[in-house]
């Protein structure tokens, strides 16, 4: 579990950064930060999903197919992006911080749960069940 720990992270890193150069991007364009870091969670997490199923999960879960894998990967991750857009709505109508440093302080506080969800659910040994 430690290595998969390690491994989640190093993609998460590698999405933190893809994540905030979207987001800086379409920010500097006059994007609603809302908006921006819609946009920059999509991207993100596609490319999180990639390196996952790659490297971070490779060999843990062949009972679905990567388009099942994929819909609970994007269906976890929404979970996630709509606690980042309640955590960077809060710190900057509330707290008045920087709406990029908001964005990434916002991107480390959901990691955890994102990763619980995403080994214990998306690349565990549960097999979905097709229709009855």
């Amino acid at each position: 579990m430690l290595i998969s720990l390690i491994s989640f992270l190093l993609v998460g890193v590698i999405g933190t950064v893809i994540n905030m150069i979207v987001y800086i991007g379409l920010t500097s364009l006059r994007f609603n930060y809302l908006i921006a870091a819609g946009c920059s969670f999509v991207v993100a997490s596609s490319s999180n999903f990639i390196g996952h199923v790659m490297w971070t999960f490779k060999n843990q879960e062949e009972s679905k197919n990567i388009t099942q894998k994929y819909l609970l990967f994007i269906t976890i991750s929404i979970i996630a992006l709509g606690m980042n857009f309640f955590c960077l709505e809060v710190q900057v109508r509330y707290f008045k911080m920087n709406e990029t440093l908001a964005q990434l302080i916002s991107i480390f506080m959901v990691s955890g749960l994102n990763f619980i969800l995403n080994r214990s659910i998306t690349f565990s040994c549960i097999t979905i069940k097709k229709g009855p």
